[in-house]
């Protein structure tokens, strides 16, 4: 089970080039323009948080287990096993067989996809998730849309 808790050393490898020196030299200027501009942006805003996609099988902080999510996002865990990513709207089931819906998740902007941190409509949290190869980079100094992740006071106001 994979969290959002993160670590100096994490924060720091997020911006690593996937390039090579030589790859880079082979680049032509336009490509390597649009590199050098990205690693600019980085460098002014470096990473501060991550939100790692929940999917099914992601647990909540009162024992609820995401289950039968609906996104066509899907993730192949390294046992071979297949989950969808989960999204606002998705059922999370209880022990006592009680349920509850995903209420925030990523935004618009990302599909609504539900995140580790991700409300429920009953004050539950998803708390983790079984993959960790999808995750959304926080940065220092850039806002996150009005429906990223909002308080569930939020939600309230606007009912």
């Amino acid at each position: 089970m994979y969290t959002n808790e993160t670590s100096p050393e994490l924060l720091s490898n997020l911006d690593n080039s996937p390039f090579t020196q030589q790859q880079l030299a082979d680049l032509n200027e336009q490509a390597l323009a649009m590199i050098n501009q990205q690693q600019a942006y980085k460098e002014s805003h470096p990473p501060s948080a991550i939100y790692r996609v929940a999917t099914e099988g992601s647990q909540t902080r009162r024992g609820g287990v995401v289950q039968q999510a609906t996104s066509p996002m899907a993730f192949t865990l390294d046992n071979g096993q297949k989950v969808k990513a989960a999204q606002k709207g998705d059922r999370v089931v209880y022990p006592d067989g009680s349920t509850a819906q995903i209420v925030t998740a990523a935004g618009e902007q990302y599909s609504h996809v539900a995140l580790v941190g991700s409300y429920l409509s009953n004050g539950d949290e998803i708390i983790n998730t079984l993959q960790d190869r999808c995750l959304i980079i926080g940065r220092v100094g850039v806002s996150k849309a009005e429906d990223f992740l909002p308080a569930l006071e939020s939600l309230k106001h606007e009912a």
